[in-house]
């Protein structure tokens, strides 16, 4: 199911958010939350939840159709730790250019669990970077076998915002930023020069 007019109303919020994390590391008047004010984030964020990602796709009867959605749920088990279910490889392989291989060999490989780091910044609003570890796909394509790592940036391009009385009160971004093979960095289609971006909500 295609989301236009909802990833463009996240997009210009989540883009508000990332002025505020991004500055976070550059204003003087910053203080970085207390354990106590990072226990009441984590409080207010903490468990389950069921949401939706939405990530580029191609629709080729529709060239205007550039995203796709899928049901996807994480959970934040700790004040530093929070896991990504059902990262749907799909997701990725769309990503993938000028190598049919091995677009084809992740498009078909299971969904994937991503772990990641949090630290809360703000509590209010609730905001958070995310530092998404590396995913690994080990996959058969070309006639051997290969081992796919999918590297995230950390931080100010990942993050997320809590606010309990919105519409979408859990709101999140990865980015995924490069992709090596058998520990060679390649250029197929996911690079730190075109990073892709991963939207993770919950709604009402």
């Amino acid at each position: 199911m295609k989301k236009f007019t909802l990833i463009a109303i996240l997009g210009c919020i989540m883009a508000a958010v990332s002025f505020t994390s991004c500055n976070s590391d550059s204003d003087s008047s910053y203080q970085s939350l207390t354990p106590a004010e990072v226990q009441q984030c984590f409080l207010a964020t903490q468990g389950y939840h069921n949401g939706k990602m939405i990530y580029p796709s191609v629709n080729k009867a529709n060239i205007n159709d550039k995203n796709d959605t899928v049901q996807v749920s994480w959970a934040i088990t700790t004040d530093s730790t929070m896991t990504i279910y059902n990262f749907p490889s799909k997701a990725v392989a769309e990503a993938i250019s000028g190598n049919d291989e091995l677009k084809n060999a992740i498009a078909n490989h299971p969904s994937q669990a991503i772990t990641c780091a949090i630290g809360y910044v703000y509590a209010t609003p609730i905001q958070f970077l995310i530092g998404p570890k590396n995913v690994t796909y080990n996959v058969e394509y070309g006639g051997s076998s290969h081992k796919v790592e999918l590297l995230f940036y950390w931080n100010n391009y990942s993050f997320g915002q809590y606010v309990a009385s919105a519409k979408y009160p859990m709101q999140m971004q990865i980015f995924a930023a490069q992709m090596k093979v058998d520990g060679n960095q390649t250029s197929y289609g996911i690079t730190p020069s075109s990073p892709v971006q991963y939207f993770f909500y919950t709604e009402k």
